[in-house]
């Protein structure tokens, strides 16, 4: 769907551009994540790690998600799941956080080796 643009004066002319996605807009765009179950695996992934680090991440989850906010109760994996899905700020920041804390550290590993 072209979208009109009128025209200033360093172009001097009017144009259209057309976007680069079908109207309508995509689900991120309008402020859902579109991961296709990757929130619910990744909360999967959260309520998966050993003891203290599930509770220190699902801590800082719902913090991140309330604003700081959170009554400090262990959140639900459901919670955790629909917090995921409606921030796409917030599951990228998770699934950094996550994939960052599950990497080896360069010559710790082949240290232990």
């Amino acid at each position: 769907m072209p979208v009109s643009v009128k025209g200033d004066e360093t172009l001097g002319m009017g144009r259209e551009i057309t976007p680069a996605w079908s109207a309508p807009l995509p689900a991120a765009i309008e402020g859902r994540v579109v991961v296709g179950g990757g929130a619910e695996s990744l909360a999967g992934n959260l309520f998966s790690l050993e003891e203290p680090w599930q509770a220190r991440f699902l801590d800082l989850v719902a913090n991140l998600a309330t604003s700081w906010a959170w009554s400090g109760q262990r959140p639900t994996q459901d919670e955790v799941t629909a917090w995921l899905a409606a921030d796409l700020s917030l599951y990228q920041q998770v699934k950094r956080l996550l994939d960052a804390w599950r990497r080896p550290i360069l010559g710790v590993t082949s240290a232990l080796a």
